[in-house]
């Protein structure tokens, strides 16, 4: 994850932690030691394996920086055979893995190269026998999205070896569901959204500024940020933008110059604690996404500000269409005539208030750690033959 420990999963993870104090958890990790890892509580060990940083090491000397992605997939099975590891010697009571996005990249160079011999090696990633039992799989969006993705990107492969399954948004849900059926495996899924700490992400007046203040908050590699470009290009002088932008100090000058003389003021690298900051600085978010909820959606909404889509042809599974109105980057006009109605009514503040309680409903971290405390018990109990 990026310092300074921002990353959508690693919230989430720290999020439950803290909801689930009678539980210890023993977090595998290739991160080197740090304050923000520190600080994770009482019932949170961290075993640092350092043999994925050491072969990153050696790579850089052999790869130039613009080869950073083909570092990651050279390193990323020396850590995994180290976590394997380690999680044996640990002989735990649970296994927990939380997403495994980087086997879709090996799956998908199988399928670019078939003469390649990956197929040896996409059966070792997948063997999860190797780990201690009981194994549970959290996906973080990994089968989420339309079904035709689902299959595009191979997440069969994986499923086939699984049993246990969390998933965080209702179409990864129905995916594994609906593969299972038809492959007739004796997969147990469930959806339990990632949680959000309600009591950190409070909610707050609506900026008093004579602008409708919009925000926009993602990582800066991420497609969408394109989209956002768009309606800055086009903004009437009543709206400006705010960004909190996660990326790499290339990408911060990066961002300068395309940002350069644009309506928005920009803040990188946020911490997730001073998110609600943001969140309350704005009167509204915007985000690209195309299926599920991303985490700062699910910020943003307990904050009390709705949160506009972006893409018109691939429409969120898990928003209601009244906390969060579809709009098309691509026809700015209609998007500002969108903010024009709803910042001269009152019907921004009212669905702010909506918003809240949706959250609260659904995202509460303390709703969520009692669905997994469920689980755990479901998962640690020995099978009926």
């Amino acid at each position: 994850m990026l310092p300074p420990h921002i990353g959508g999963i690693e919230t989430a993870l720290t999020t439950l932690f803290a909801e689930l104090p009678e539980f210890q958890f023993t977090v595998l990790t290739a991160q080197p030691p740090s304050d923000a890892l520190a600080n994770l509580g009482p019932n949170v060990r961290i075993v640092h394996i350092p043999l994925e940083a050491f072969a990153d090491v050696v790579v850089r000397r052999l790869l130039p920086r613009k080869h950073a992605g083909i570092r990651h997939v050279i390193t990323f099975p020396i850590h995994e055979w180290a976590r394997r590891s380690a999680a044996s010697r640990l002989a735990p009571e649970i296994v927990h893995m939380h997403s495994y996005a980087m086997f879709r990249r090996y799956a998908g160079m199988a399928t670019r190269h078939p003469d390649w011999p990956l197929g040896v090696f996409l059966d070792w990633l997948r063997d999860f026998g190797q780990y201690p039992e009981p194994f549970l799989f959290t996906d973080h969006s990994l089968f989420a999205g339309p079904p035709e993705l689902f299959h595009r990107v191979r997440n069969g492969l994986l499923l086939e070896r699984l049993r246990e399954v969390v998933c965080v948004e209702r179409s990864g849900l129905e995916n594994v569901e609906r593969f299972a059926r038809e492959a007739g495996l004796p997969i147990r899924a469930r959806w339990i959204p990632n949680p959000v700490d309600v009591a950190l992400f409070r909610p707050a007046p609506l900026p008093s500024s004579d602008r409708v203040v919009i925000g926009y908050a993602a990582r800066y590699e991420k497609e969408g940020f394109h989209e956002v470009l768009t309606l800055m290009e086009h903004a009437p002088d009543w709206v400006e933008f705010r960004l909190a932008l996660a990326g790499s100090p290339e990408e911060r000058v990066s961002a300068a110059a395309i940002l350069q003389g644009a309506p928005a003021h920009v803040e990188w690298n946020v911490p997730n604690a001073q998110m609600a900051r943001f969140y309350h600085s704005i009167h509204l978010l915007v985000d690209p996404f195309a299926f599920g909820a991303p985490r700062t959606a699910c910020e943003s909404l307990a904050c009390g500000r709705i949160v506009v889509r972006l893409r018109r042809d691939r429409v969120s599974e898990d928003l209601p269409s009244s906390l969060s109105p579809v709009a098309d980057a691509n026809d700015p006009a209609s998007f500002y005539q969108l903010l024009e109605r709803l910042r001269r009514t009152p019907q921004l503040e009212r669905m702010g208030l909506a918003a809240r309680d949706y959250a609260e409903e659904t995202y509460s971290a303390k709703r969520v750690a009692e669905k997994y405390r469920a689980v755990y018990a479901e998962v640690a109990r020995p099978s009926e033959v």
